[in-house]
């Protein structure tokens, strides 16, 4: 299952364009990580990627459907969207409840077998049988990824799954990360937090507002730190120090 974004573009009554001439695709086993500062449309572009929200030109395909002719329950058997706030989408009285929900309501195989496994990935087993709001709030946001993992969805997307997290937490969401990518997943993440998930990423969408910076590979965006820093983003520290070596190598190479 692939998602492609063809030309698209998007805008909310009496705005400006939010989204425009937006193109890009992501897939099973691939890793695509969209940057960008507040208010370029990192979360309305995940809106539009399970039918939320529709395009105001161009077109969001899902497979072979367009996105825009299809029900949203249909489309949530490809892909699975989580959002930044967890009230959002947090209603069932116990946390088992609320995992399990997803693979029920999209009538997956065993869909408390599917609860069980991603409430362990996610450490939140122990905590089962408590209410959602009887968890403190990173938690609640591991809850949510929890449920999307249960989906069994072929993509998962995520707005900024690693917020509020502490770091015990965050080595746990990379745990989870790094056992989906076997299992043929397609991920997307959105994220401010690029040491966390620059390593684990094959490819990279750089928003600015109205416009891409950059697609493509991550390798070239180590390199070529300007475009991140024109989307208002620094590179990981790790990260700069290695293209600091890597710029004093070549030059002793070359002399």
């Amino acid at each position: 299952m692939r998602l492609e974004f063809q030309n698209v573009s998007f805008e909310y009554e009496s705005s400006r364009p939010l989204l425009r001439n937006l193109s890009f695709q992501a897939g099973p086993s691939e890793f695509l990580l969209i940057v960008g500062q507040n208010g370029v449309g990192k979360s309305t572009l995940l809106k539009l990627c399970n039918g939320i929200l529709k395009p105001a030109a161009g077109r969001v395909l899902l497979g072979q459907m367009n996105t825009a002719e299809h029900r949203t329950s249909l489309l949530a058997r490809e892909i699975c969207v989580t959002f930044q706030n967890p009230a959002d989408q947090i209603f069932a009285p116990t946390v088992a409840q609320e995992v399990e929900f997803a693979p029920q309501n999209l009538k997956r195989a065993n869909p408390a077998g599917l609860a069980m496994q991603a409430m362990a990935l996610c450490g939140l087993d122990t905590v089962a049988t408590r209410h959602p709001y009887d968890l403190p709030p990173a938690q609640r946001k591991l809850l949510t990824v929890a449920s999307a993992v249960a989906s069994a969805a072929p993509l998962l997307a995520f707005d900024e799954p690693s917020a509020g997290l502490s770091q015990l937490e965050q080595k746990g969401l990379e745990k989870l990360l790094a056992s989906l990518r076997p299992e043929n997943r397609g991920l997307i993440v959105v994220s401010h937090d690029l040491s966390l998930f620059l390593r684990y990423a094959t490819k990279l969408l750089v928003l600015r507002q109205n416009e891409t910076l950059y697609y493509g590979e991550p390798q070239w965006l180590v390199a070529n730190e300007r475009v991140l820093r024109k989307a208002g983003l620094r590179l990981p520290i790790p990260d700069r120090v290695s293209r600091m070596l890597g710029r004093q190598g070549n030059r002793s190479y070359a002399e």
